[in-house]
């Protein structure tokens, strides 16, 4: 089983202030923990960057210009995955404590019969919605998860749900929304998002306790 990741870090880090793919973590760039961890993992790697990034020896098979969503990211990362590829993993590299294990275990899911699988976690605060009247309902949060990534899915399964060139926050949705069965493999509470300069604070406590 041929297996390929796509590790997304097209975005400019508006929410962060500026762009939190290159800042550093524990001596060295945020985007490195990712691309570590998805060369553990996968037989090949490309890395998905904003357009004008500055060279860098990425340890990375290909580099391309990402998008103006998310999901257009995803497609340009997808299009220098080689067509050999049994199974697609996409990562977000603002999530650098990503272990091997979690690697592992969305990828032997998909290589198990799936044809996408997910990392999530149980969701401890309370959810509310807010209606179009401003009106709140309280949503039960044992029915509720928090998804992280790397998510993993069938080659095949992923491109046929991109080719509608639709966007999304992660790939499991186009892929649901393609009729497509997401499973769901435990994601652990470390496996962080940067986000804000907090979190990047958060996350390098984190790497000093116990480093991916």
């Amino acid at each position: 089983m041929e297996t390929w990741a796509v590790v997304v870090a097209g975005g400019t880090g508006t929410r962060f202030g500026a762009a939190k793919q290159f800042a550093d973590l524990g001596g060295r760039p945020l985007i490195a923990w990712s691309l570590a961890a998805a060369r553990q993992a996968c037989r090949g790697v490309v890395l998905v960057l904003p357009a004008g990034s500055p060279p860098d020896p990425w340890d990375a098979d290909a580099v391309v210009a990402g998008g103006s969503t998310r999901s257009q990211s995803v497609r340009s990362g997808l299009a220098a995955v080689p067509e050999t590829a049994d199974v697609i993993a996409v990562h977000d590299a603002a999530r650098p404590l990503a272990r091997l294990a979690l690697w592992e275990a969305v990828l032997e899911a998909v290589a198990a019969g799936a044809d996408g699988a997910i990392p999530a976690a149980p969701v401890t605060d309370t959810v509310k919605e807010i209606g179009p009247d401003g009106h709140l309902v309280t949503l039960d949060r044992s029915r509720l998860v928090a998804v992280q990534t790397p998510q993993a899915f069938r080659a095949s399964v992923l491109r046929r749900a991109h080719l509608a060139a639709g966007d999304a926050t992660d790939d499991a949705a186009l892929v649901e929304a393609a009729g497509g069965r997401v499973v769901l493999v435990a994601g652990p509470a470390d496996n962080v998002k940067v986000t804000s300069p907090l979190d990047l604070v958060v996350a390098a406590a984190l790497a000093s306790v116990s480093p991916p």
